[in-house]
């Protein structure tokens, strides 16, 4: 191999390189672009995930409070139907008393005309010449 065959090859292993590095340039350029593109994506997806996150602590504060309302509700439900139990239970012990009472007055009736009827018959006996009893 001659020296201007050398050289020949030479010059053609750097015209390639000068090739690849003009490609590789352009592809580490490219790649510089898709790195900022892909910054500046992940800062928007950090603010949006703040963003999420605040608005997952108000929700879950809301939801707090939501529950501690609707436990407050459950205890006063819990205390009605206590004391709807404790008025039908005096309801229901007023009801007997009266049916009692009921039946009281259906003696104490059934006493009076007894009486009356007495008395009437004892006065039917005078007016007709009856005798003493």
């Amino acid at each position: 191999m001659n020296s201007s065959d050398r050289l020949d090859r030479i010059e053609a292993i750097l015209a390639a390189t000068a090739v690849q590095q003009q490609a590789n340039t352009e592809a580490l350029t490219r790649l510089e672009a898709q790195t900022s593109a892909n910054s500046e994506a992940i800062r928007r997806l950090e603010v949006q995930t703040l963003a999420n996150a605040t608005a997952i602590d108000r929700l879950t504060e809301r939801i707090d409070q939501l529950t501690d309302r609707v436990d407050r509700l459950a205890q006063r439900f819990d205390g009605l139907v206590s004391a709807i139990g404790s008025h039908q239970e005096a309801l229901r012990l007023i009801s007997q008393q009266n049916n009692e009472w009921r039946e009281q007055m259906r003696i104490i009736q059934t006493e009076i005309r007894d009486i009356w009827q007495y008395l009437n018959n004892q006065l039917r006996n005078r007016g007709n010449g009856g005798g003493q009893n």
